[in-house]
């Protein structure tokens, strides 16, 4: 296991990488004050981290940890903020932790980076499926209909390549050494044939 101050990630690929501490409580932080009010009202915030996490696996290594560390640096950054008096961005009560969030969305270089990182998080909360039901996204029609649209069209096509793609797939099988008749079980030479 690979451990440093942002991130904590497993070499196997059992899960996403899990936020350290620090980044967790700055994004739990942060989802609290983005996402609409249905998010606290509904104790949805560790669904809507677990979904983040779940983006993040997604993300390039690189991009990863440099969400993260724009994380936290907007978690310690808010010291700064004169309405803070010192405290970090997850310490700040409701109305201070907005208006600090106004503020660096006000600033023009960093208003791009708050701006992406909160399209993230509040696209996670309205990936939840429940928050889908309740605004009546339901994608599955619309997926059958292009699904068949795109049959329709490309049927040929499509099949065409996955046939093309399948018969690579054997000729390479078959060039392998040990392939062919050297196998067990393959030609005369299987167990209990007769000679």
């Amino acid at each position: 296991m690979v451990e440093n101050d942002l991130v904590t990630a497993e070499h196997d690929l059992a899960g996403p990488p899990r936020l350290s501490a620090p980044a967790r409580a700055a994004a739990r932080r942060f989802a609290e004050v983005v996402c609409p009010p249905g998010m606290l009202t509904h104790h949805r915030t560790d669904r809507v981290l677990a979904e983040f996490e779940q983006v993040l696996g997604a993300l390039a290594p690189a991009a990863r940890k440099g969400l993260v560390v724009a994380l936290v640096a907007l978690d310690q950054g808010a010291r700064l903020y004169p309405r803070s008096r010192g405290r970090r961005f997850t310490r700040l009560d409701d109305q201070a932790a907005e208006a600090y969030i106004r503020a660096l969305l006000s600033r023009v270089w960093l208003a791009e980076l708050v701006q992406r990182i909160k399209g993230l998080v509040v696209m996670c909360y309205y990936e939840l499926p429940v928050v889908q039901r309740e605004i009546g996204y339901d994608p599955a029609p619309y997926i059958a209909a292009v699904s068949r649209r795109r049959l329709e069209s490309y049927g040929p096509q499509i099949r065409a390549g996955e046939a093309a793609v399948t018969a690579k797939h054997r000729r390479q099988d078959s060039e392998q050494p040990g392939a062919g008749s050297e196998q067990p079980g393959a030609g005369s030479e299987q167990p209990g044939a007769e000679h």
